[in-house]
């Protein structure tokens, strides 16, 4: 571009064009701006919109505001302005494949209240088939400066001790998006360190004035061990520590049953309920023992047994001991834990399209 022959206000539409392109690249809101630049919300408009006349003051303010250096605005440069034009922290997801009044990313929509600024322990079961125990993590949802995106941190601990028998970890970072036409939020997470992408997904709730307590959700990503397959799993966010990560915790049980691929009717072994009843002593209530024996006369029996959950729901029984006979009937039932997508079918699948896709050709 040739400076030489430009007049004073033909610069001026150029760093005031530079400012606009800044604040829609990084999706900074006017309103956001002012209160950052300290500068009143009607004289940034105006000096948006070319009707008063941009200082050096404006200059400083605004580039504070933005923690860019001068030069993005001012700079004859066009390579300089380029490379810097993207130095805010944006999210993951580019605003311009959203549609904001239906994926909404602003903190400041009611739809974040009661889930930005909240930590939450999140449980779910190892993808390596030999261990028994769950694995626990931290899930932080925060707001940024500008309020543009709520940031996501996911911190899981393996359950490993490295040389110094300390915890390993891997940490992810996202963003949550919230989808009000589906009533789901969207956690989106990326650990570059070992190139995985995942996402958390759970219902959506308006809670204004409330907080979060727990969501049962799902979580694709990719399965340990030397395979590396595409998974999908439930967890469980609960804004409460629960003891649920070793075999002996007190929680362990019932948050193993409900991180089962179960649906209403709940598939176990044969004469299972037996078992249970058996099991039952003299530091379990007595309750949950009469909840099983009626569980028991419900049951349908095939190759296995089947519960409707919708039927023994209706047993005269408290709703704490209903929660606890369900999880664990849920923790005995064949229901899978998790769902990964084998090699085999892989192998299976592509015989069977390149068996169509050569078939096809013969046709030809």
């Amino acid at each position: 571009m040739n400076y030489a022959n430009m007049s004073e206000s033909e610069y001026c539409n150029i760093v005031i064009k530079r400012i606009k392109e800044y604040m829609d690249k990084n999706d900074i809101k006017q309103l956001d701006l002012a209160r950052e630049s300290n500068i009143n919300q009607s004289t940034l408009s105006k000096i948006i919109n070319g009707e008063t006349k941009l200082t050096l003051q404006h200059i400083f303010r605004i580039c504070n505001a933005l923690k860019i250096d001068p030069e993005v605005l001012l700079s004859f440069d066009q390579e300089i302005v380029t490379n810097n034009m993207s130095q805010i922290d944006t999210g993951i997801v580019n605003k311009r494949y959203l549609d904001e009044q239906i994926l909404i990313r602003a903190t400041t929509h009611p739809a974040f209240k009661g889930y930005v600024g909240n930590e939450f322990y999140i449980y779910f079961y190892s993808t390596i088939s030999t261990e028994t125990s769950l694995l626990e993590g931290k899930l932080l949802l925060e707001d940024t400066e500008y309020h543009n995106y709520c940031k996501a941190t996911l911190t899981l601990f393996t359950g490993q001790k490295d040389s110094k028998n300390e915890d390993v970890k891997k940490t992810y970072y996202g963003e949550l998006i919230i989808s009000l036409t589906m009533g789901a939020c969207y956690c989106l997470l990326i650990n570059s360190e070992i190139g995985e992408i995942c996402s958390i997904n759970f219902k959506h709730a308006f809670l204004f004035n409330q907080r979060l307590i727990s969501r049962v959700c799902t979580v694709n990503s990719t399965s340990s061990g030397g395979n590396r397959l595409p998974i999908m799993q439930r967890a469980l966010i609960t804004e409460t520590r629960l003891e649920a990560v070793h075999p002996n915790d007190k929680d362990f049980q019932f948050v193993r049953g409900q991180l089962r691929l179960n649906e209403t009717a709940i598939f176990t072994p044969k004469d299972i309920i037996d078992e249970l009843i058996n099991s039952t002593d003299d530091k379990t209530s007595k309750e949950l023992k009469d909840f099983f024996q009626s569980a028991k006369k419900m049951r349908e029996q095939m190759d296995c047994d089947v519960f409707d959950e919708t039927k023994i729901r209706s047993i005269n029984s408290s709703s704490n001991v209903k929660s606890q006979g369900i999880s664990m009937l849920r923790n005995k039932s064949i229901s899978l834990k998790y769902n990964k997508i084998s090699t085999k079918t892989e192998e299976f699948v592509y015989q069977y399209i390149d068996g169509k896709r050569q078939e096809i050709n013969s046709e030809i």
